[in-house]
């Protein structure tokens, strides 16, 4: 991981730069990233970096987002990705204040330095809390609805109050978002060591009506005499 970050700290140069989003939730939290999966946001456009990541590290480089300009690096037999997002809003803050989540909401200098904190994320990472940055959070992209109970199965961390009555008004706005992102989320909810957890947050947040319909409509139908539960709590 450090010889990744040095060579992304080459490929960048002087312009400023930090690293932000789950590698530093999780190195705060003692976690071992799932892999070198690293998010940078870049002052400025991010295209000649990530060619130069690329060049240096033997890896490939290609467009992720027309929309957002970012672009993406894998490394060497996949061993890690490096994601060079442009600084959005015009400042780091209005970049970290347009993010989902608190705990996602919070950078460092890719350089060096303290982390820059502007929603409370560290309050919110001491406490094991999940807590939206702003009530338009699930509107800017209703997937996060569904990132919401990965990240709590993942994490062991709270939603709080607030943060799933706000996700809930917003997941009918699921059924615009491509299946591929929704099955990128619901597999690793489903494949998480508290699955059944991620489930009924799921049901809390209204994300199961959208996404597993099926399953959805098993509430209430009943099983014979010898069974507890009706179809959908047996299931």
């Amino acid at each position: 991981m450090t010889d990744v970050l040095a060579q992304v700290r080459a490929a960048v140069g002087e312009r400023p730069a930090w690293l932000v989003g789950g590698w530093v939730r999780d190195r705060l939290l003692g976690r071992r990233p799932a892999c070198a999966d690293i998010d940078v946001v870049l002052d400025g456009e991010v295209r000649d970096a990530a060619r130069a990541l690329a060049r240096g590290s033997g890896g490939a480089a290609f467009e992720l987002s027309d929309a957002f300009g970012a672009w993406r690096v894998v490394g060497p037999e996949q061993a890690w990705q490096v994601d060079f997002t442009p600084l959005q809003g015009g400042s780091l803050e209005a970049d970290l204040r347009a993010r989902d989540l608190t705990v996602n909401a919070i950078a460092e200098p890719l350089g060096g330095g303290d982390p820059v904190d502007p929603t409370g994320a560290m309050a919110d990472i001491e406490a094991r809390r999940l807590r939206m940055v702003g009530p338009e959070a699930f509107a800017a992209d209703p997937l996060r609805v569904m990132r919401l109970p990965r990240l709590a199965v993942e994490l062991g961390f709270e939603a709080d109050p607030d943060t799933i009555a706000a996700a809930r008004a917003q997941a009918p706005g699921l059924a615009a978002v491509a299946g591929e992102r929704i099955f990128a989320e619901l597999k690793r909810i489903v494949g998480a060591d508290d699955a059944q957890r991620g489930l009924e947050l799921m049901d809390a947040v209204g994300a199961t009506r959208q996404v597993l319909p099926e399953l959805d409509a098993l509430r209430g139908v009943i099983q014979n005499p010898y069974h507890h539960r009706d179809v959908h709590g047996h299931t």
